[in-house]
């Protein structure tokens, strides 16, 4: 599945919370400065005011929690609780999103598509820079 984009998780927040969209970005900014380019994040980072959020999103199902446990050389026991992305709850919104998209189109109202943009790239604007060795 593709990366949790900070617009889509904006939108599924507002959509499942009942919010406003400046509010709603705020919230997904918060998840998003926590996560960045990673599914899940460790429990460990979050403040009293994040978790507080974050169990909000959760009982929402836009995100969710696992627990791994480690033994650790004393022979105790380590508990790990991680947040995840629930990846099908956000890209459904997505979705619902980009139906209404594509009704409006066809009422001559023009609709951003991101995806056209970068498959419209040469593939010779994906290769890495080569530095020369002199």
């Amino acid at each position: 599945m593709p990366l949790v984009t900070l617009n889509a998780l904006a939108k599924t927040i507002q959509r499942k919370l009942n919010i406003d969209e400046k509010e709603a970005r705020r919230y997904a900014e918060i998840v998003m400065d926590m996560f960045g380019y990673d599914d899940r994040i460790i429990d460990n980072i979050l403040d009293h005011s994040d978790r507080r959020l974050f169990y909000r999103l959760e009982s929402e199902g836009i995100l969710n929690t696992r627990r791994d446990e480690a033994l650790l050389c004393d022979g105790t026991n380590w508990r790990i609780r991680y947040w995840e992305f629930q990846k099908n709850a956000i890209f459904s919104s997505e979705t619902k999103t980009k139906g209404r998209r594509i009704r409006m189109k066809n009422r001559n109202v023009l609709s951003y598509n991101p995806h056209t943009i970068y498959s419209s790239l040469p593939e010779t604007a994906w290769t890495t820079r080569k530095t020369h060795v002199i």
